[in-house]
């Protein structure tokens, strides 16, 4: 059994690694590229070059609970009656469904993306809405996944991405623009991904010491001696300031990958709160392999633990305050979401009280109003 000799440390510390984007789109059986039936020995080569690969390099085997040699026993023979590609992309599927991993696809030759996994989530952000609520904030879109504005009196951030143009220098100057609000929210609901390096840079401006922002586990060579796993990923202050004022992060079911990396990062942090719902749970890293006849396929690269050293992967990460998505019952023009995060930077900066006062609290404050 060939080993992944070939994979070097810094990959799992993301020096040069991007997590790419999640969220694929579907593809429709008869939008799928003709190919003339091959021999039944090349869909076994395939099939061989598939299962060989994750075998060499899917970390979450065990943690997923999926015995990859029985999936070989299981779907090989079917590999070997297949007379179209077609035939040997659905038994591929097949085969990599149980993984239940957003980060698995393979790719057609015109570039249409097959999922493996369509994971079943409630995302708290709606597009309409949320285009209504910046119309008060003054809203400037650099990019469609990319703007900045003010609600409340307090900054406003819309990552849509971590994928360029959304990048480290854009992230920078956009913060530069930001110094001196009394409070920052960074909106990353629906970031479905992209360079995980951007969003652990953009981390590092919210910090004042070095720390742990995640643990990474890969499969390495067996020659490969002293390297104890997980890995740490540590991110320290950058850049000639630090935002340190009250920051509130809007996370949900559609953040993902590098997004993933970017809450888990900053909900660490003592002058952040997370808000909104739990994030996807996929953030494997994946890299795109040849499988045969122009089809290429992608295997997730490592396994992500939180500072907590709680998996990511299928779990996601949760929020410090989580608020149930019920859009019907708020104006329309109105994005309840960016309305907390308002209440609860005027909270954290002293401008009014969400929480009722303690019944001690009350009692002084009526003496205080008699005399």
């Amino acid at each position: 059994m060939r080993r992944a000799g070939h994979w070097n440390v810094w990959l799992a510390l993301g020096a040069a690694a991007s997590s790419v984007a999640c969220v694929v789109p579907s593809l429709r059986a008869n939008d799928a590229e003709r190919v003339s039936p091959a021999p039944s020995r090349s869909f076994v080569e395939q099939f061989d070059t598939l299962w060989t690969r994750f075998d060499d390099v899917y970390p979450s085997f065990a943690y997923k609970q999926v015995d990859w040699r029985a999936q070989r026993a299981t779907y090989r023979a079917r590999a070997q009656r297949s007379r179209s590609q077609d035939e040997l992309i659905a038994v591929l599927v097949d085969m990599l469904t149980p993984l239940r991993d957003l980060h698995v696809w393979l790719v057609d030759p015109r570039g249409q993306v097959v999922p493996t996994f369509r994971p079943a989530v409630l995302a708290n952000f709606e597009r309409s809405r949320w285009e209504s609520a910046m119309r008060d904030a003054s809203y400037l879109a650099h990019h469609r996944d990319f703007g900045e504005g003010t609600v409340g009196g307090y900054a406003y951030l819309y990552i849509g991405s971590w994928k360029e143009p959304v990048n480290q220098d854009a992230l920078d100057l956009a913060l530069s623009r930001m110094r001196d609000a009394p409070g920052l929210i960074i909106d990353v609901r629906n970031n479905a991904g992209g360079t995980d390096q951007t969003a652990l840079a953009f981390a590092s401006r919210f910090t004042t010491r070095a720390f742990t922002a995640s643990y990474v586990e890969i499969r390495m060579d067996s020659l490969v001696k002293n390297i104890e796993m997980p890995l740490a990923r540590t991110i320290g202050p950058r850049g000639g300031w630090q935002y340190t004022r009250p920051v509130v992060v809007l996370s949900g079911r559609g953040g993902f990958s590098a997004t993933e990396s970017f809450v888990a990062a900053m909900r660490t942090l003592p002058q952040v709160t997370v808000v909104g719902d739990t994030t996807g749970g996929a953030s494997g890293n994946p890299a795109t392999f040849a499988l045969g006849n122009g089809w290429r396929f992608t295997v997730p690269r490592w396994l992500e633990f939180g500072p907590d050293k709680r998996p990511i992967e299928g779990r996601g990460v949760a929020p410090h305050l989580a608020m149930m998505w019920d859009p019907a019952n708020y104006d329309s023009a109105r994005d309840p979401l960016i309305d907390a995060a308002v209440g609860l930077l005027g909270e954290r900066n002293g401008v009014y009280r969400i929480a009722p006062a303690s019944s001690h609290e009350a009692r002084s404050e009526a003496r205080s109003d008699i005399r």
